[in-house]
């Protein structure tokens, strides 16, 4: 069985391309944290779980003798984002119509995305997920609203790893407010930018999750890993009257292998 019962919707191949593409431009923008992960995968629907290595004592102790363990793993989590896109928008793209409606897709795109980075950086105890914040084990860096201070803060941070043997380059992170800091000019007119990128020797994102903090991670790969089962993929739920129901779904889990590689601004 197809889960996403794409076979079955009453639209043609290319009213699902035009869906799919626009799904993938909004996404590859807004899937923030795995573009400074590693990613896993994907390994396919009926990938259920990752193995940690760990175990975990049980408290049976009958017959007298015996000692149970079991294996400690990390259960893919399913979500799931639903959207409604109206008949009559599929109808006129396929007679060449290029001003189609897609604001529910958008928005269920959107949403998407803030979930699985949240899950990222925040965590997901429910699943057994620790988020990148809460696993790190750097000490936090205040960053005052001062361009310079600002700057020596992030030397203070990538110092920090260098000193636990945590290479670089190195990527930034910031929520909106410091994010708006990076395009000021320092006193000789030289954008703050610029001379992050230069320390850093990576990449600068925005990440609206993020808050009022931020993140200082290690790209040298092997840290940190979203590992996936079903990618992000669209599918069909049904259709009533003139709308017609989709969904947009993804299984995976993710884990922090060096807490020492991210360092929190806040």
């Amino acid at each position: 069985m197809d889960i996403l019962n794409r076979s079955l919707a009453p639209i043609p191949p290319e009213a699902w391309s035009f869906i799919d593409e626009e799904a993938r431009e909004l996404l590859s923008l807004k899937l923030t944290g795995r573009k400074v992960v590693d990613f896993v995968g994907p390994k396919g629907i009926d990938f259920g779980v990752v193995n940690t290595g760990r175990l975990a004592a049980m408290k049976n102790k009958k017959p007298e003798g015996v000692n149970y363990f079991k294996r400690v793993v990390l259960p893919l989590i399913e979500i799931k984002v639903p959207f409604k896109m109206n008949r009559a928008e599929i109808e006129a793209l396929v007679r060449g119509a290029v001003d189609i409606e897609t604001d529910s897709l958008m928005k269920a795109a959107s949403n998407f995305a803030e979930a699985e980075n949240m899950a990222i950086f925040n965590g997901l105890e429910e699943a057994n997920i620790n988020g990148i914040i809460e696993s790190s084990s750097q000490s936090t860096l205040e960053i005052e609203e001062n361009k310079n201070k600002f700057l020596s803060a992030i030397a203070k941070g990538i110092k920090n790893m260098n000193d636990e043997g945590v290479d670089g380059p190195y990527n930034l992170l910031l929520g909106q407010k410091m994010y708006s800091l990076v395009y000021e000019l320092d006193d000789q007119g030289y954008p703050l930018l610029n001379k992050l990128q230069n320390l850093i020797e990576g990449e600068i994102l925005s990440v609206p999750t993020l808050d009022d903090k931020g993140l200082l991670l290690s790209d040298r790969g092997g840290d940190f890993e979203l590992i996936v089962g079903q990618d992000a993929s669209i599918g069909y739920s049904q259709h009533k009257d003139e709308e017609i129901e989709f969904f947009i779904l993804e299984t995976f889990t993710f884990r922090c292998n060096t807490p020492e590689a991210a360092v929190i601004l806040k």
